[in-house]
């Protein structure tokens, strides 16, 4: 690996958020990074290093790469140069699993900011085995997909276990507060996803899809509630759970088979804060709509028809859109006490200060990968696998998010009157 040419490879440099996460990459102003753009089009890597040599003169001597999913020697010769490649080439159901098979066949770690859980438990099955014998990091979901809530689980829960000595019983995530934007890539996966056809519907309602064990948590009706945890707002069905609640769970099952459980009465769930009728909107909608569209959109025709009426991959929110851009996350967990023990709860609050699909999943992901470059002996996930965020970097990577004030991950005791 000390040898390998490159630190970090972005491939997908040329669509929208992987340009972003090059950009990034470039603020950080870090001399010591061996870094390079990989895609499928010379004429638009070389697009792409221009745009940046305005921001930066100093990348003008930066490697552009032609690598495509369809020629798997492409990825091999890059691979075998690189020590980590950032992913942002989706929908990965299409475009993933070549790239990560050639990151096992060359060693090479691996990160991305996909949402597809469908995706990721088709890695893990295939693939888990190898990465840990062989050492490999596979790392999918580092983007606003699933970092908040894996690592926000995360953190709770070692609160609870470092300064009370207990045991995780319950985990509550809240969206509180956002402001963002989403892109046509986002728009067109979401399409592709309810088109696949992989999973049977018991496999999608499976809370431990992606877990190595069952757990407390059972299926549930999207349906809206007040939550006085969470000022007496209304709580309702958070799009993103679907992926998030399977992510965490898989951590928590990943750390209980180390011997490093959150808890054996472990359970998790999230919502967004939404106004009475927008909740009720919505919810209705869950519950009428969303089932016959998922249906339709098995049929080839109507999939075509819905992705030509959402804005096309490539496109999404300008700079200025970004910048606005903003999100809080509140977990409540609750410790796993003795019955007549007193009740023992704590807040943790997850902040980002830019648009959250795209500026700080940009900086989730490219930190995610830092994490690997620089402190990968200092990793728990180390030992490689198809992991999660919070199994791969956990505290190593939130120190990073939080450097500077770029994020905010905090968590702090809730009085016992509360």
């Amino acid at each position: 690996m000390a040898l390998r040419k490159y630190d970090i490879v972005v491939f997908g440099a040329t669509g929208f958020t992987g340009e972003l996460v090059c950009e990034y990459l470039l603020e950080l102003k870090d001399k010591d990074l061996k870094w390079a753009l990989a895609g499928r089009s010379l004429s638009k890597l070389e697009a792409v290093k221009e745009r940046l040599i305005k921001i930066d003169e100093s990348v003008k001597d930066i490697d552009v790469i032609v690598g495509d999913s369809s020629n798997p020697d492409s990825l091999d010769a890059f691979l075998s140069d690189t020590k980590v490649v950032i992913s942002t080439v989706g929908p990965f159901l299409h475009y993933g699993t070549p790239l990560v098979e050639a990151c096992l066949r060359q060693k090479t770690h691996y990160v991305d900011i996909t949402g597809e859980y469908n995706w990721i438990k088709l890695m893990i099955d295939k693939h888990h085995e190898q990465a840990q014998k062989d050492g490999v990091m596979i790392v999918p979901a580092c983007g606003f997909d699933s970092v908040p809530s894996d690592l926000g689980a995360f953190m709770v829960v070692d609160y609870l276990r470092r300064k009370h000595n207990l045991d995780t019983a319950d985990v509550k995530f809240s969206l509180v507060n956002v402001n963002g934007r989403v892109s046509g890539g986002t728009a067109q996966t979401l399409i592709a996803s309810l088109g696949d056809k992989s999973l049977s519907t018991s496999d999608n309602f499976n809370p431990y899809l992606l877990a190595t064990q069952k757990g407390q948590d059972k299926t549930y009706v999207p349906w809206m509630r007040r939550d006085y945890d969470f000022g007496g707002k209304w709580q309702a069905f958070f799009i993103m759970s679907v992926v998030n609640e399977k992510v965490v769970r898989r951590s928590w099952s990943l750390y209980a088979d180390q011997g490093r459980s959150y808890g054996k009465l472990f359970k998790y769930r999230e919502s967004i804060v939404l106004p009475f009728f927008p909740a009720l909107l919505l919810t209705s909608a869950l519950l009428t709509i969303v089932p016959v569209v998922s249906v339709l959109a098995k049929i080839r025709a109507i999939r075509r028809l819905l992705s030509k009426m959402l804005p096309a991959a490539g496109t999404g929110p300008d700079r200025e859109q970004r910048a606005k851009g903003h999100f809080e996350a509140q977990l409540v967990a609750t410790a796993d006490t003795e019955p007549y023990d007193p009740i023992v709860r704590v807040r943790g609050i997850v902040k980002g200060f830019q648009d959250p699909g795209y500026g700080d999943t940009c900086r989730m992901v490219a930190e995610s990968a830092l994490s690997i470059v620089k402190s990968h002996d200092s990793l728990p996930g180390k030992q490689g696998g198809i992991l999660t965020p919070a199994t791969a970097f956990g505290q190593v990577l939130i120190d990073r998010l939080t450097h500077n004030g770029g994020m905010v991950f905090e968590v702090s005791d809730i009085p016992s009157h509360s």
